[in-house]
């Protein structure tokens, strides 16, 4: 009963939230095909929607923020399925008692994308507090030969943010399956011989499996979105999709209001598309992972 009551009083919130996201998304799809009477002109035209997939700048940016969501989502998964493999291991030895090493994976989620792309600047910065410690230590003559991480064009410092945030995530997502494996399962395994690697890989991590995938899109749609961590970490030409669009509205000129709407709604097809991929995702595995553990 409680459960209802609470929501019935979010209720109002949500709709209120669906609505203003509604109509936002609405009046930028409608300015994107050039029905703007803020400049005076209100003709539907696919104008615009030509003229910015034909920018060399618009492509270049579209496949640097691709690369980056793409690499830094395959390699927090990759880096996440090892971390989950210790924390089965302890959860199966007790080499950490009292979740401290749980703890310590999660605790990247405490910081926000701000601070830590702070952090990341600070800290692998050509001349940074690393470079630093190196050359009074001798390992280096000059900060100059330490390599360019940060504001790069490759964006080694975006993956890097993007990778330490995000694989907590994708642990918090898929720990519930570790702690959900039977005792019974582990008998059955030593009775026929598999020991603890080849259990994790052939019957926990198949279990897992759908938990990290809708971890992997929502992921790749937040970093494709994302515009703090590149507007820190990256460099001037190529930016990030977001960070290009708010380069253009911080200028100000209404004749580029239908081009910036054009590339907001490429990113909030994205962002959709993740959305909708993760609901039929878990919509499609939910009855399965209980037959599954059933």
């Amino acid at each position: 009963m409680e459960r209802i009551k609470r929501y019935i009083y979010l209720m109002p919130v949500i709709l209120f939230i669906t609505l203003f996201f509604i109509y936002g998304f609405i009046y930028g799809l409608l300015q994107s095909f050039g029905l703007n009477k803020i400049t005076g002109e209100s003709v539907f035209t696919l104008e615009y929607y030509i003229k910015v997939l034909k920018s060399e700048s618009f492509l270049d940016s579209l496949v640097f923020t691709s690369k980056m969501a793409l690499c830094s989502s395959f390699l927090s998964l990759l880096i996440s399925i090892g971390l989950l493999f210790f924390l089965y291991l302890n959860l199966k030895s007790g080499y950490f008692k009292g979740g401290y090493f749980k703890k310590i994976i999660e605790s990247p989620l405490l910081v926000p994308y701000l601070v830590a792309s702070y952090l990341i600047l600070i800290l692998l910065l050509q001349n940074g507090f690393i470079s630093r410690c190196l050359v009074s230590t001798g390992i280096i003559e000059s900060y100059r030969e330490f390599p360019i991480i940060t504001n790069d064009e490759k964006g080694i410092g975006i993956m890097l943010t993007y990778v330490w945030k995000t694989c907590p995530f994708v642990v918090m997502m898929s720990f519930p399956v570790l702690q959900r494996i039977n005792k019974k399962w582990d008998a059955v395994a030593y009775i026929f011989g598999v020991g603890k690697i080849r259990f994790f890989f052939e019957v926990v991590l198949p279990l897992m499996g759908p938990s990290l995938l809708m971890s992997f899109f929502i992921i790749i749609a937040y970093m494709f979105t994302a515009f703090e961590t590149p507007y820190i970490l990256g460099v001037t030409y190529p930016k990030a999709l977001a960070v290009m669009a708010y380069d253009m509205y911080s200028k100000g000129d209404l004749a580029d209001r239908p081009n910036l709407m054009v590339i907001n709604m490429f990113i909030s097809l994205v962002s959709m598309t993740g959305g909708v991929l993760v609901y039929y995702l878990h919509k499609f595995t939910v009855g399965k992972n209980q037959r599954a553990w059933d």
